[in-house]
């Protein structure tokens, strides 16, 4: 009976533990190449872009840990109409014996505030699969009662939401994931949790440095609600004639000391292709057992401008003027037409004397 209670307590601290880092942290997964795939950040971004970009992505992070994070992401958002957007996108992230489906449909709607700048909302109902492997835990007894009355998977469903001010050279997001704070059950309500909302404040600037030389700074404040430490991400994003860039960043969290992780990436696009390589190196003390984690994305870009801006010259055009031609009378108006005919006096003739 003891033995059997220590497993109960055991068991419980277990699973209590995966469910609040599932719902704390790695509910959210961690990428890096949010700068090059910012929708995944906020839902109001769908479709501002002069594009459709269609993108996949995968990360492995902690490289030498045994059943470290995996990352994998798939995405797509473009405007359906000039000020509506929409956006798909599917996370799937393990973790040890841990593991995460979401799936998130995005609605977006711009509104114009001047010339230069607009402002979009953005809504994004998500649906969660969680599941915890049993099969990769390896207990004393298989057939303990307790750990049984764990189930192996569980849905939870959510929604997204945001705001995003941008203009030509520079952007704004807000967003705020979990919004609900819905419950995670594995099993009955012995081992429940919530979902964790959190806030996510975004921005950059564009500096264009050359003609052909563009400089975007970035910053990234991330606070998740009940206590946990807030991070932040600094970046500096150099781009050369829109074909090669390199990136630097730094990530640090309240509760590191604000030394964490540095970022490297770096890319190239060509052909309406996007292609991004990140490494992360640690500046904590797991860097002694973790050679860095590595990020790699491709996108293709599905060009929109040209046919927004060929039905906008379409609607906007003037009427074309009107050419004064010649008119050429028909056959009908010369018959009635008047005509003037020169009149002539008959000479007449002078008789003889």
């Amino acid at each position: 009976m003891k033995n059997l209670k220590n497993r109960f307590i055991l068991i419980a601290i277990l699973t209590n533990c995966l469910i609040g880092t599932l719902a704390t942290a790695q509910q959210l997964p961690e990428f890096s190449q949010y700068i090059n795939n910012d929708y995944l950040l906020n839902p109001a971004i769908a479709g501002t872009k002069d594009y459709a970009p269609v993108t996949v992505s995968a990360r492995m992070q902690w490289v030498g840990f045994n059943n470290a994070p995996n990352t994998q992401i798939a995405s797509i958002h473009g405007a359906l109409t000039k000020n509506v957007g929409l956006g798909f996108s599917v996370i799937n992230a393990t973790a040890g014996p841990t593991a995460s489906t979401s799936m998130q449909l995005a609605y977006s709607y711009r509104i114009k505030i001047n010339e230069k700048t607009k402002l979009s909302f953005g809504v994004a109902p998500m649906l969660i699969q969680q599941s915890l492997q049993k099969d990769k835990m390896t207990l004393d007894e298989q057939n303990d009662n307790t750990f049984n009355r764990i189930s192996g998977k569980t849905m939870i469903a959510d929604v997204n939401a945001g705001v995003y001010l941008y203009g030509s050279k520079y952007f704004i997001s807000l967003s705020v994931p979990q919004l609900m704070e819905n419950k995670v059950r594995l099993g009955d309500a012995l081992f429940t949790e919530r979902l964790k909302r959190t806030y996510v404040l975004y921005g950059g600037y564009d500096f264009k440095v050359k003609e052909k030389f563009v400089l975007t700074p970035s910053a990234l404040i991330k606070a998740i609600e009940g206590g946990a430490p807030i991070q932040f991400d600094v970046n500096f994003k150099a781009t050369y004639n829109k074909f090669i860039w390199l990136g630097l960043s730094y990530r640090g969290s309240a509760s590191s000391n604000f030394n964490e992780t540095a970022v490297a990436s770096l890319g190239v696009m060509k052909y309406n292709f996007v292609f991004g390589y990140s490494f992360d190196y640690s500046l904590a003390n797991i860097s002694t057992y973790s050679s860095g984690s590595h990020e790699v994305f491709l996108t293709y870009r599905i060009s929109c401008k040209k046919k927004e801006s060929l039905a906008k010259e379409t609607s906007t055009a003037p009427a074309a003027a009107p050419v004064d031609t010649p008119v050429i009378p028909t056959p009908k108006e010369t018959i009635t037409a008047p005509t003037e005919t020169p009149t002539t006096t008959p000479a007449t003739k002078e008789e003889p004397k």
